[in-house]
């Protein structure tokens, strides 16, 4: 493995970690691309090691979330007993399929997880600019629609296990579209469920994939110490500054452009495979 690849992982997934931060991602969307694409690890141990930095992202962030009072502890709570046990089962189908099967299916399933994150975040964001300047409605206790929620809540779950993306990105779309909660509160709660849901997806991993061995292979114990935590800590940073300072369309914005960059990767690998 050549150094300079090295560092230029460890500074991407550095920025990937900031500019994530505010969003409710814990930016698997493009760790695992980085440790897969980049430094060519195996799927299944880039799999792991992105749910590893998708929990530092998910603490730091949570704790600058919640400092801020940027959370809904209830939604949380229903999205935790539903997240759960998802993730577990998303780890057993994505094993399956690396083992018997291709990691085709599991860069298709994260392509078409983007578009509709994609699709509903920018439906979104166009009916607030039609609507703007009218009285916010009402939302109801439990959230704006509780019965997607709860649903997708099941989604996020499944896609941190078999994809290793933490689900940040479908839990902030439900707060958002399902839960009636602003960009902040949206994010925060994503992350509050992350950071308890993300550790079971690792375990899982451990105990029915290869190991840490296999990941300890590609990567010194050292490292494996130091950058996860300078993550939490860049984490907790930007999302202590951002609350501060950038406005929630922006962060929306930044949303999009960040899961948009992650999809063409994908799909640029797909189409690379299909032409072979």
């Amino acid at each position: 493995m050549v150094l300079f690849d090295v560092a230029l992982a460890v500074a991407l997934i550095l920025l990937v970690a900031l500019l994530f931060s505010p969003l409710g991602l814990g930016g698997g969307i493009l760790f695992v691309p980085i440790l897969h694409y980049l430094l060519g690890w195996p799927l299944e141990d880039s799999i792991v090691t992105s749910l590893g930095l998708v929990w530092m992202v998910s603490m730091g962030s949570r704790l600058a979330h919640h400092q801020q009072g940027k959370e809904s502890i209830s939604a949380a709570k229903t999205a935790i007993v539903l997240y759960i046990p998802a993730a577990i089962f998303g780890v057993l189908i994505g094993l399956y399929l690396l083992e018997n099967v291709t990691d085709m299916f599991i860069k298709v399933a994260a392509s078409i997880l983007m578009v509709v994150v994609l699709t509903n975040t920018v439906q979104r964001m166009w009916q607030e600019k039609v609507h703007a300047g009218e009285p916010p409605q009402k939302i109801p206790p439990g959230g704006l629609k509780p019965v997607r929620y709860r649903m997708g809540c099941w989604v996020g779950g499944l896609s941190a296990g078999l994809l290793g993306i933490g689900g940040g990105a479908i839990m902030v779309m439900l707060g958002r579209t399902y839960g009636g909660m602003g960009a902040h509160t949206a994010a925060g709660t994503s992350y509050s469920v992350e950071s308890w849901g993300v550790p079971v997806a690792i375990i899982a991993h451990l105990l029915m994939g290869g190991g840490i061995d296999a990941i300890l292979q590609h990567v010194p114990l050292v490292w494996a110490v130091i950058v996860p935590l300078l993550v939490l800590f860049i984490a907790w940073s930007g999302a202590t500054w951002s609350m501060q300072r950038i406005p929630a369309r922006m962060i929306s914005a930044l949303f999009i452009v960040v899961i948009a960059s992650g999809l063409l990767r994908y799909l640029f690998d797909i189409f690379t495979e299909l032409m072979l």
